[in-house]
């Protein structure tokens, strides 16, 4: 039994026990020694316990009762029922003389009673609380791959590492625009392109790639149209790249063409 290998049962028993020998109830105070006391009461304390934590896991585990008035109840009665009946005919053996049959039996109950719910009462209150479980993923539902990093995020300095937004040529670099900032780059545009691994966006013009997702509006004005970021620069999309930006814009952003 797992109780029976936690300490508080022991501890218990060592209490009660020391206890019961030092106030020596139903006559053993005048009829035994102290030593007496407590060889008499050590393995009746004991044999009480391993029956109180039977009942304990009865009620907790088999029927549901854990930390309720019920249970407590429930305990308190069975206690009694296992526990009375055999202590009340050993101590009229043990001290006749002393023991009075109509007052010892309701002291029993009383002690057993008293014990038992003073001990689910110093249960549940020393009770640390139990964490609450942590939900595992659904497993109706698909479990979401881990989005790795683009390698030419790894370019970048440590506070420049924000989602890719544009890369744009200036002579022989590249400037990477991100959500944190813009960085150079001393390579090529389409090495730079090669590199934006897993990044939905296209190149719109022969010196600029957008990510769609750094895109806040589109314009067309005068026959030219022009991406606007969510940082504010513009990026020009050449005539060859129109209607793929078009269909970009009405498929996965959430903003409208707006024709001037």
């Amino acid at each position: 039994m797992s109780d029976l290998r936690s300490a508080v049962p022991w501890v218990l028993w060592l209490t009660i026990a020391m206890a019961v020998a030092i106030a020596g109830p139903f006559g053993s105070y005048g009829t035994l020694t102290v030593s007496e006391r407590v060889l008499f009461w050590s393995p009746i304390i004991g044999l009480s316990v391993v029956v109180g934590t039977a009942v304990r896991a009865l009620v907790h585990g088999t029927l549901a009762q854990r930390g309720t008035l019920k249970g407590s109840l429930l305990a308190l009665v069975l206690n009694c029922l296992l526990l009375c009946p055999p202590l009340f005919l050993l101590f009229r053996t043990v001290f006749p003389p002393i023991f009075s049959a109509r007052h010892s039996a309701v002291e029993i109950f009383l002690l057993v009673a008293s014990l038992s719910l003073g001990i689910c009462a110093l249960r549940i209150s020393a009770k640390v609380p139990e964490a609450a479980p942590v939900a595992g993923p659904d497993p109706a539902l698909p479990v979401p791959e881990p989005r790795a990093e683009p390698r030419l995020a790894r370019r970048l300095d440590a506070d420049r590492r924000g989602e890719i937004w544009a890369i744009s040529v200036r002579d022989h670099y590249v400037d990477v625009l991100t959500s944190t900032g813009a960085t150079s780059l001393l390579m090529r545009l389409s090495d730079a392109m090669a590199e934006v691994d897993g990044v939905a966006g296209a190149q719109v013009h022969r010196s600029h790639w957008v990510a769609w997702a750094g895109v806040a509006r589109l314009d067309r004005v005068a026959g030219k149209m022009t991406l606007h970021l969510k940082t504010g620069q513009q990026i020009p999309v050449s005539r060859n790249n129109r209607d793929k930006v078009e269909a970009a814009v009405a498929d996965l952003l959430p903003i409208k063409a707006a024709a001037a």
